[in-house]
């Protein structure tokens, strides 16, 4: 794709849009009215058209010349006989094209005996679907018409107008006219969809969920999750719902998670058809989380529009912000704010590489946009967004939201624009702040050392650019970092706000006896402590916040992994926290603990290594027990399946392998039911030696519940990876391209499959075989999954190949994301070997202290 723009003296206002939609063909046909004003007389109208045949094309009654195509920037140019005049004009359009099989533009989906068409847009897919002005800027109100087949579900952003039935098994569906939106964000669907009962806000905006047959009545709490983010949105941002309806619709195949289509936002099945009882607290929260998201864009993104891509991130990451906020407001229970903090994780991993990018950035075509969804754009800005929160105070931002949201409604505006309004409301230079860390790639590691004086501790602070990459030579970087040192004076735990602007700094902390760098982990930026900062926080580990003890292990993490820190300063800390209860906390050394036993954990010292997590996790299954019990608050329930998960796949525990297999095998033959929460952990550890009969029959269960029961489906979709004998291994790889995965889920499962030791070999080899023919045509979310995958492959007999095959296809729409896959596994590759070599003498020295 080249990096055309479309002229800005060209300006719909208006569309009328008609579909004949054959799903029996997987043919459609259309036909467009396009109001639009010319800033100046011109004889040729260029717009975007991609896989489409314009068969008709007329100006205000006149036809067009001819109508010439340009590939590369997937446009249409309509040539005239006479000059058009500046003003007003009406283009009618009529065109031919297919319902794609790619999940991308117009496209189609199936359950066995249904059929459904089904729109994804963004980034620039809607010029798939029908001849358009395909970037953000060119608002208009949109009137869409739908003729289908009679008897199935047609839903778009507007509500339904009227029906009228066209003869020959056929309907003509008109919606009302939307308030002006973006290309991207225009949505339709049919299918033989189901609906819950709609419900409606206290301000009476209409809301129902749609979902596959059978599923409906698993949508409630869905339901009741968008009517509650709804109101908690509308209180935050004293503005209404701008639009007449929300429809949440489940589609049986959707590549992304969601897309914030306004009126009518899709799903992934899964994130709607969730019942209270039969979906696990994780993916309970992940419901709300991903609809309070969706829901936040009606206002940030849909309502109030970025200009061009470069400020996508405008989008993203205050959805994942607000989203998050409204999460952890709405849902008390869950104590989400741990959950936010671990949400960083991703963010700092692809943000100390060196090919990274800044949050906003200049976006050519494209192409270059697709590659901007990722977590620099949703997690760092989200965190950066907490950062700039907690600096100015929650009051002074969200007036800040305030004015932005009410200045620059049903149009588009820029990040500079938000900034503004941020400084307005606080009367403080929020754009200085903000450009540092919105335009600069990276983030800070702050150096802390400490020396104790009269009264207190004297802290030296400098800091550097933080590089994954133990040989990165410094930038010169300096960020202005609004840090949040927690400190103990014996009686209390204070906190002292400094805001490093310069490379070195000096703080004194008034009767401090220990501290901690980054108090409530609220800041984006790594820290390290000299030895004798390290002993005089050994003793306060125990006593810090959850979030603040998962920040701890994460940023030593990080500081091992760059050679900043020896392993067996990280062994000591996890040995440290046996007797660690918070969930959040389990769940961060999972993580940790998960890519050793993946990547260095040799065969050697792999029996201390699971004697080490045999010690860490064991004290809490046998305080917690197997079976759930009625006063189990949600975050037992949660952590109830992680210690299971953790002792069984990473500790190798027999009983508890054991244990799995008995309760999955009456599960499977319907003699009992394993509770929601331990399903999915148990169908996975039960895997981990099961036989050939038992894969069979994690087979036939998907198939029984493909259209009946999404979370059951996938729980046992998932765990086929997790089958470590080999020939049963090879099989789910050999299974990823056929009909047995659905399009959707195949870059989920070979990211994941590529990332695990047993089974990456075969992994790596089913995507060098599919991969010209297969994964190159997929949509581009799916394609840069896999490439990330392909940058887990860190043993040295696959890493050379696969750093090899990442440079050769360093091209389009995943030219950013290869050289960054290809970066981490270099990164990885050599931390692996490093971490393998130092981590026996580590193991044995942890368990020596332990026997002491």
């Amino acid at each position: 794709m080249n990096d055309f723009r479309l002229a800005t003296d060209v300006r719909p206002s208006h569309y009328e849009l008609r579909f004949d939609l054959d799903l029996e063909q997987w043919r459609s046909s259309g036909t467009a009215r396009i109001t639009l004003s010319l800033g100046r007389p011109a004889r040729e109208v260029t717009l975007h058209a991609c896989d489409l045949d314009i068969s008709v094309a007329r100006a205000d009654g006149e036809p067009a010349l001819r109508v010439s195509y340009d590939e590369d920037a997937q446009t249409a140019t309509l040539e005239f006989a006479s000059e058009l005049a500046a003003g007003e004009h009406v283009l009618h359009l009529e065109w031919q094209g297919e319902i794609r099989e790619a999940l991308r533009g117009l496209y189609r989906s199936t359950r066995p005996g249904e059929r459904y068409a089904a729109t994804q847009f963004e980034a620039a897919d809607a010029r798939r679907a029908f001849p358009c002005f395909d970037e953000p800027e060119f608002k208009a109100r949109f009137r869409v018409e739908l003729i289908h087949q009679t008897g199935v579900a047609a839903i778009a952003n507007a509500p339904i107008e009227n029906v009228e039935d066209r003869g020959g098994g056929r309907t003509l569906t008109r919606f009302a006219e939307m308030p002006k939106i973006s290309t991207y964000l225009v949505a339709f669907t049919v299918g033989p969809y189901e609906f819950t009962p709609t419900r409606h806000t206290a301000t009476g905006v209409p809301v129902r969920v749609c979902l596959p047959p059978t599923l409906a009545e698993q949508g409630l709490f869905a339901l009741e999750a968008h009517v509650r983010s709804i109101e908690w949105l509308e209180a935050y941002t004293d503005i209404p719902y701008a639009y007449t309806k929300v429809d949440a619709i489940g589609l049986p195949d959707f590549e992304a998670g969601a897309m914030e289509n306004p009126g009518a936002i899709t799903y992934r099945t899964r994130y709607l058809a969730a019942d209270r009882g039969t979906a696990s607290v994780a993916v309970l929260k992940a419901v709300f989380s991903v609809a309070a998201h969706e829901l936040t864009h009606m206002w940030w993104g849909d309502l109030v529009t970025m200009k061009w891509w470069d400020d996508i991130w405008l989008n993203e990451s205050f959805a994942s912000f607000v989203g998050d906020k409204a999460t952890a407001a709405l849902n008390p229970q869950w104590e989400y704010g741990r959950d936010i903090v671990q949400e960083a994780g991703p963010a700092f991993a692809l943000d100390s590489l060196r090919t990274t990018h800044a949050i906003s950035m200049e976006v050519r075509n494209a192409d270059e946009a697709s590659e901007r969804f990722d977590a620099v754009t949703y997690n760092k800005g989200q965190a950066v967004l907490r950062m700039i929160e907690g600096f100015l105070g929650e009051n002074a931002f969200r007036d800040g939201v305030r004015i932005y949201l009410r200045r620059h409604r049903e149009a588009n505006a820029t990040a500079d624009d938000f900034w503004r309004a941020l400084d307005e409301a606080s009367g403080r230079d929020v754009t200085g702040l903000a450009h540092a860390w919105i335009r600069e790639p990276g983030h800070p590691i702050v150096h802390c050392s400490v020396r104790e004086v009269a009264g207190g501790l004297e802290l030296g602070l400098r800091q550097e650019r933080f590089f994954a990459d133990p040989d990165a030579q410094p930038t010169g970087q300096v960020w202005p970092v609004p840090m949040v040192i927690a400190y103990g004076t014996g009686g209390e735990v204070r906190q002292e706000r400094v805001l490093l602007g310069e490379r070195e700094a000096t703080v004194t902390l008034p009767g401090a006896r220990w501290y901690l760098p980054n108090g409530g982990a609220s800041g984006f930026y790594r820290y390290a402590f000299d030895d004798r900062g390290v002993a005089l926080l050994a003793g306060a580990v125990s006593g810090l916040r959850p979030e603040e003890r998962l920040d701890l292990v994460s940023d030593l993490w990080a500081l091992v992994r760059s050679r900043r820190a020896p392993v067996a300063q990280l062994v000591e800390l996890l040995a440290g926290l046996r007797g660690e209860r918070d969930r959040a906390v389990l769940q961060t050394l999972a993580d940790v603990l998960g890519w050793l036993s993946e990547h260095a954990v040799r065969d050697d010292s792999r029996p201390a290594f699971e004697a080490l997590v045999e010690s860490l996790y064991r004290p809490e299954l046998d305080r917690l027990g197997w079976e759930p019990r009625e006063d189990d608050s949600d975050d037992e329930r949660e952590k109830r399946a992680l210690v299971i998960a953790v002792l069984g796949a990473r500790a190798a525990a027999a009983d508890v392998r054991a244990e799995a297999r008995r309760r999955v095998d009456a599960h499977l033959a319907g003699t009992s039911r394993i509770p929601p929460d331990l399903a999915g952990v148990l169908a996975m550890v039960a895997a981990i030696e099961g036989d050939a009969p038992l894969y069979e029959r994690y087979v036939a269960r998907m198939k029984e519940t493909e259209i009946t029961d999404a979370q059951e489906e996938a729980r046992f979709r998932g765990a086929l990876a997790d089958f470590a004998d080999p020939t049963l291994a090879a099989r789910t790889a050999d299974s990823i391209f056929t009909d047995l995965i659905r399009d959707q889920d195949r870059s989920l499962m070979l990211q994941r499959m590529l990332g695990m030791r047993r089974a990456r070999h075969d992994a790596w080899r089913v995507v060098r075989e599919h991969w010209a023919a297969r994964i190159v045509p997929m949509d581009p979310g799916g394609k840069h999954r896999i490439v990330r995958g392909i940058g887990q492959l860190t043993p040295r007999e696959l890493a050379p190949e696969a750093l090899a095959f990442l440079e050769a296809n360093r091209a389009g729409d995943i030219k950013e994301t290869a050289a960054q896959a290809a970066e981490a596994l270099r990164i990885g590759s050599a931390t692996a070997e490093r971490i393998a070599a130092e981590l026996p003498a580590a193991l044995e020295r942890a368990a020596l202290q332990a026997r002491a």
